[in-house]
């Protein structure tokens, strides 16, 4: 019969040298150690789980925090391009306006983009629910309006340029003694001739005020004018001032309207102290006074 392996543990007690004798046997004590490994590894394991726990749970409270954040940022987008769009849907309007108040034609509107909605607000959708397209929408929208803001900028230039061109009132204060037309020569009452322009009488040394901008394209003396200036004022129109007394500008000068240019002479083909006023359109001679302003535009004296 075979004895069984024991082990005996020894507890010794320092108050009272009492001994405790503990045996075990050896399969107890095998079963005891595999027990205690186990416990160690289960224990070992469990920690290794409850920290991938925690840095899970402390990477769901980041990803919580960043889609609140998130969220926010959307809910702000959302509204900035409602407002967006409410602002392109303004311009749109505002540039059909001024394009039919300047006479251009206007091909329609853009079309809106935009749109501020309180559904939208109370129950948004994802940032990504259309968002590409409204985005394509809006910078197809915005070339549009830049091309048309482009458009009126350039006809609105040309056209303050135009008016700064036309002559619209009479270079000199006075009264017209003579006006376009077939008249009796004023030196032979026997013959008629072709006045080109007209005849305005003012005081000698009256000054001359250039009705248009535009730039001197002769300055001098012409038979029968007199001493004469000519101006170019650019799409066509051209003017010519003739008997002056003195001439106040030289050729290539830069004239701007209400500058000065000369003054009232008897030079030349004439009878007395007045200003010789031709407009030329297309080099056609047309009446100056067809043209003129219903407001006296000329610098006060």
């Amino acid at each position: 019969m075979l004895r069984k392996r024991l082990y005996t543990f020894i507890v010794a007690s320092h108050a009272d040298a009492k001994l405790l004798r503990l045996s075990i046997p050896y399969s107890l004590l095998i079963g005891i150690g595999i027990l205690t490994i186990a416990g160690i590894i289960g224990a070992a394991v469990a920690s290794f789980n409850y920290g991938r726990l925690l840095f899970k749970v402390r990477d769901y409270n980041l990803i919580l925090a960043e889609n609140d954040v998130f969220r926010s940022e959307n809910q702000n987008y959302r509204i900035q391009t409602a407002q967006l769009g409410e602002k392109i849907d303004f311009l749109d309007s505002t540039s059909r306006k001024l394009m039919a108040l300047a006479g251009i034609n206007s091909e329609g509107g853009v079309g809106g983009v935009g749109g501020f909605s309180k559904d939208n607000l109370i129950h948004p959708s994802p940032a990504s629910s259309g968002a590409l397209e409204l985005m394509g929408a809006y910078y197809e929208t915005a070339d549009l309006l830049e091309d048309r803001y482009r458009d009126l900028g350039g006809y609105l230039s040309e056209k303050s340029l135009f008016e700064g061109s036309w002559p619209i009132f009479l270079p000199v204060k006075g009264y017209i003694t003579a006006g376009m037309g077939r008249r009796i020569d004023p030196f032979n009452e026997a013959f008629t001739e072709n006045h080109t322009g007209l005849d305005i009488s003012a005081p000698y040394g009256s000054p001359i005020y250039a009705p248009a901008d535009g730039v001197v394209i002769f300055a001098g003396t012409r038979p029968s004018y007199g001493k004469v200036v000519v101006i170019d004022h650019k799409y066509g129109v051209a003017t010519r001032y003739g008997h002056l007394s003195r001439i106040a500008v030289e050729l290539g000068q830069r004239i701007m309207r209400s500058d000065v240019i000369g003054y009232v002479g008897t030079t030349g083909r004439t009878t007395g102290p007045h200003l010789h006023y031709e407009m030329w359109v297309n080099n056609r001679a047309v009446d100056p006074q067809k043209w003129l302003s219903p407001a006296d535009d000329r610098p006060a004296e």
